[in-house]
């Protein structure tokens, strides 16, 4: 198994010395096996620049540290970008990585930065930081912010600000009471109104009470992070039920529906970068539990993670260098049809940092650099 693993994962790099040769912005999205790229790293930028991270950690070569240094550096123009929740995952990969990997103080402002700007979308209404200050988009927050959060609790750490550390924990908690139903699936938005009532509703799943797959990997594997970094027990139970959950409503192949109302419908896609996502998070949480003592359960969702990780590797890595990414079948946003059957770029990171944790179980300083 693990030897099946490591060989994807070489492959995998392989794609990624690849599209460095072949692109001149950050990989974002394919459309018709195609990248389509930009040069301000949209919310995706980080996790190429984290790629290259872990291309950095398998060769060991000067030059691919700068690429990445280089690629982390060109983010240097969403320090002000106070208009999005996607703090983390823009500057996480990136600059949080990159500065455990290096200790290169050039990554500090740019962790700082991405800090404020979640501050700057904080609602105090509600205790949540509204996802996009944009035209259309007022009163939402969303689940994937539990990923973001810990730019918020990292710079805190970083220059000693417990505010910081105490909002990260508040509106953390909130997520999880707003976003997490008692069956332990998930809202992907929660909404206010003017009166700053808050009530449950979806952007990309199939209605507001279904579970969107991605979703739930993103608050699975958010919730696990959380306790790595808070040490508050109640994040790791509430990232085990949501795995659990997760692993039930499964594909019988061990793949997502991109909404789990289609379990087993062949005539709907699967979300491979939900996948991935998942089977990073199970990593986290088998690491966290081996990390307590309590090793039925590391084995478990370790085992989990493996499995989920080689019928991914089996039904989606690439097969043709020049087009998609590592990773395929893919589905961005399916209600608005777009990305459907595609490559993502937090599809592929996600799937190469899931090998690599699972590469590294038993070298935890290793995993310890990860965002």
């Amino acid at each position: 198994m693990q030897e099946k693993l490591y060989s994807a994962y070489k492959k995998g790099l392989e794609k990624v010395c690849f599209l460095k040769q072949s692109i001149d912005g950050f990989p974002h999205i394919t459309r018709g096996g195609k990248w389509l790229t930009n040069q301000n790293g949209h919310w995706t930028g980080g996790f190429w620049t984290g790629l290259i991270w872990l291309s950095y950690l398998d060769d060991r070569e000067a030059h691919t540290a700068e690429e990445a240094t280089e690629w982390a550096m060109r983010l240097k123009c969403r320090i002000n970008d106070n208009t999005t929740h996607d703090q983390g995952f823009i500057f996480g990969p990136s600059c949080v990585f990159g500065y455990r990997i290096t200790g290169n103080g050039d990554f500090l402002p740019l962790i700082h930065a991405g800090a404020q700007n979640m501050i700057d979308q904080y609602v105090p209404q509600v205790g949540l930081v509204q996802a996009w200050a944009e035209e259309g988009y007022d009163g939402i927050s969303i689940v994937d912010t539990i990923m973001n959060l810990p730019i918020l609790w990292i710079s805190g750490e970083l220059d000693d600000d417990s505010t910081k550390k105490e909002m990260c924990l508040q509106i953390a908690r909130n997520i999880q009471k707003y976003a997490v139903r008692r069956d332990y699936s998930s809202y992907h938005v929660v909404r206010w109104d003017n009166d700053f009532r808050i009530y449950g509703d979806t952007h990309q799943g199939y209605s507001a009470e279904s579970c969107w797959s991605r979703g739930q990997a993103w608050a699975l594997y958010g919730f696990a992070n959380m306790y790595r970094y808070t040490g508050e027990r109640e994040f790791l139970d509430t990232a085990e039920k949501m795995a659990q959950y997760y692993w039930d409503n499964l594909n019988d192949d061990l793949m997502p529906a991109w909404d789990f109302t289609f379990r087993n419908d062949p005539s709907m896609p699967i979300d491979a970068s939900a996948a991935s996502i998942a089977a990073s998070g199970f990593s986290i949480i088998s690491s966290l539990y081996r990390a307590l003592g309590e090793n039925e359960k590391a084995e478990l969702f370790g085992d989990r993670a493996d499995a989920m990780l080689l019928k991914e590797t089996e039904l989606c890595l690439y097969t043709n260098m020049s087009e998609y990414g590592i990773i395929e079948h893919a589905v961005v946003d399916y209600p608005r049809k777009s990305g459907v059957d595609q490559s993502a770029m937090y599809g592929d990171y996600y799937y190469m940092e899931a090998i690599y944790r699972r590469m590294n179980k038993d070298d935890p300083n290793s995993i310890k650099l990860l965002y």
